[in-house]
């Protein structure tokens, strides 16, 4: 047999063995984590099955540690004493997206090909519990960039309030609005953040080039979220025994 086609087989085998294992350890992880306290009760705050957007495929589904935030960071370390000084306790967060996109090759060959001209979307909710009242409102806070603020392209990023949402709840709605140097909007994002006792809550549509996702779509799920988590028990200060 051809010494390449081996190789090329042997390449294959490795890569496949390698998904597989890198599939079997995450699932035992998400296993473990989905298990943790205050992981169920953060998971009914957010979207059933039957109230997953038509259309949009899961990017994640699941819980949201202080060690995964730390380790998915540039400085591990200094993110995790940062969210653990801060009183993070757990978050919990779905996020879907269209066209599906998990890195995997076929998704990456398809975004570089088929997809290329496709408009990319991501809906995100987040609820993160916090060890009390003061910890939720500092985890909701924001520093915001430059405005506007200049990128190696000289591309522009810039930050504005959104009014007439009616969302009497939110400590603050804001559209973010990515602009190439000729002032064509390339990516807008809209973002809904307030506070529930001990919880944070987040609800975040992106859409890239933008005008794929009305902020509407951003205003309906914040008010299903808020009804949900203003009536939860994870809000008050002191968990029930």
């Amino acid at each position: 047999m051809d010494p390449v086609l081996i190789a090329g087989i042997v390449l294959i085998a490795l890569l496949v063995g390698v998904s597989v294992l890198q599939r079997v350890f995450a699932g035992r992880q998400a296993a473990v984590e989905r298990a943790l306290p205050n992981v169920p009760a953060l998971a009914a705050l957010a979207l059933s099955e039957t109230e997953y957007p038509a259309g949009y495929s899961i990017h994640y589904r699941g819980p949201v540690t202080n060690d995964r935030l730390a380790h998915d960071s540039d400085d591990e370390d200094a993110t995790f004493a940062e969210v653990d000084s801060a009183g993070r306790v757990i978050g919990y967060r779905q996020a879907f997206r269209d066209p599906r996109s998990f890195g995997e090759i076929r998704d990456v060959l398809l975004n570089l090909t088929l997809r290329r001209s496709a408009q990319q979307k991501q809906i995100d909710i987040e609820i993160v519990l916090f060890e009390d009242h003061e910890g939720a409102r500092e985890g909701i806070d924001e520093d915001l960039p430059p405005n506007p603020n200049l990128d190696d392209d000289g591309n522009s990023l810039e930050v504005s309030n959104v009014d007439g949402h009616g969302l009497d709840f939110a400590a603050s709605v804001r559209q973010w609005s990515r602009k190439s140097p000729e002032g064509r909007e390339l990516q807008r994002k809209v973002e809904v953040r307030w506070q529930e006792g001990r919880l944070g809550c987040f609800v975040t549509v992106d859409s890239e080039p933008p005008g794929a996702i009305e902020p509407d779509t951003a205003f309906q799920l914040a008010r299903r979220v808020h009804e949900r988590a203003a009536a939860s028990e994870l809000r008050a200060e002191a968990l029930p025994a």
